[in-house]
């Protein structure tokens, strides 16, 4: 028994990867660390729609494509820790195999994370700023010079 890995794998190895996993029949194939980004460019939401324009985004560099055919051949999330920046403010998205997404928002000094959410799906950039907004965080820039409450 063996298993595959790719590590920082990126939409250029799709086709080795969807090569691979095809004859590994009931074996591990990982994927750690894949290189695609996780923000979506005009191409990349083209590519993920169907018929000609998607079709053709794909073939131009849009990773829909990529990533739906990834999707086919039953990759799932196990582990994801992503990050970024809402309200002024460091955000961190945490997944892991057996549960939902949950999103963290940094304290002001940095000295850790406040539990301001969970969603079924992916939060999008809007999700994440409405947990913030239910949770009665304001802007980061409000924060510092005293308008609002400190996290």
């Amino acid at each position: 028994d063996d298993i595959s890995c790719f590590v920082q794998p990126t939409q250029e190895t799709v086709n080795t990867i969807e090569s691979l996993s095809q004859q590994a029949g009931d074996r591990l194939v990982a994927l750690v660390n894949p290189q695609w980004r996780d923000v979506d460019d005009a191409l990349d939401s083209y590519s993920k729609q169907e018929g000609l324009f998607g079709n053709l985004a794909s073939f131009l560099g849009g990773k829909g494509g990529s990533l739906r055919r990834l999707n086919e051949l039953g990759f799932e999330y196990v582990f994801v820790i992503e990050g970024y920046v809402c309200k002024g403010g460091n955000i961190r998205l945490l997944k892991r195999f057996d549960s939902d997404w949950v999103v963290f928002a940094e304290k002001d000094d940095g000295s850790g994370f406040l539990n301001v959410g969970v969603s079924k799906t992916r939060p999008t950039y809007q999700d994440c700023d409405k947990m913030l907004d239910d949770n009665g965080i304001s802007l980061k820039y409000a924060r510092d010079i005293g308008l609002a409450p400190k996290l």
